[in-house]
């Protein structure tokens, strides 16, 4: 994790939570905030572990990952420039089950819990938009949950790639047949045979550890309904 400048302007903001914020409700947050830097895989948040801080990723994507007391992983949901690392501090708790690690790498806005609190105690209203946050995120975790459970590995890992590419500027990310595995709880080789297939039909291509999505609207069609009931919560929730 590096430190970034706080000389970045707030026109500048990718943050959508951020970047709705009335101007007196910015004149409260932005001195207390800092950019930070993450790199894939970077750990954000360990389990159980005291929150800190909250995260308003900027051009970065987090992971939600649960962990297993063998060891195995699974993604629970994925965070970017929508949404914000931390929702537990809204509800009164000081922790959270989750393991958090940076996906993709970019910036991060950052805040103190304290900072944080204090900022929402005299902005009812800044509450109020992270509410409304928190319910989409939820959905996402319910959807996921049904998600995980009955549709086949070829619809989850489309339905991952597209909410990846909705949160990244252009169609190429970094991405690791080994971590993808990771986020979908499943097999290595299962994961590279469904790679294999999207990329033979022509919606990704796959090289030197990056892929780029090649045909969005075909990469729709193999997805499970899961992309488009996320996709829709969050627009009713905005």
């Amino acid at each position: 994790m590096i430190e970034s400048s706080k000389s970045q302007t707030q026109t500048q903001i990718r943050n959508t939570l951020l970047e709705k914020l009335s101007a007196e409700e910015r004149s409260t947050l932005f001195p207390s905030m800092e950019l930070i830097e993450f790199s894939t895989k970077e750990t954000v948040y360990s389990p159980r572990q005291p929150l800190n801080h909250a995260y308003f990723p900027d051009t970065c994507v987090m992971s939600m990952i649960t962990v297993l007391d063998d060891g195995s992983e699974i993604e629970a949901a994925t965070v970017g420039n929508e949404g914000m690392i931390g929702i537990p501090l809204l509800l009164g708790a000081n922790q959270m089950p989750s393991k958090v690690v940076c996906q993709i790498s970019g910036t991060a806005w950052r805040i103190s819990a304290e900072e944080l609190l204090k900022a929402i105690e005299e902005h009812p209203a800044l509450l109020s938009s992270l509410k409304k946050y928190a319910q989409a995120l939820f959905d996402l975790l319910a959807q996921s949950t049904a998600c995980n459970r009955l549709h086949t590995i070829e619809q989850r890992c489309a339905r991952w790639l597209l909410s990846t590419h909705d949160r990244i500027e252009g169609d190429t990310f970094f991405l690791t047949h080994e971590f993808l595995a990771t986020m979908l709880g499943v097999r290595r080789p299962g994961v590279s045979l469904v790679a294999k297939s999207l990329q033979d039909s022509g919606l990704v291509s796959y090289k030197h550890g990056k892929m780029t999505v090649r045909d969005r609207n075909g990469l729709e069609g193999v997805s499970c309904e899961c992309y488009a009931a996320v996709r829709d919560s969050f627009g009713r929730h905005n």
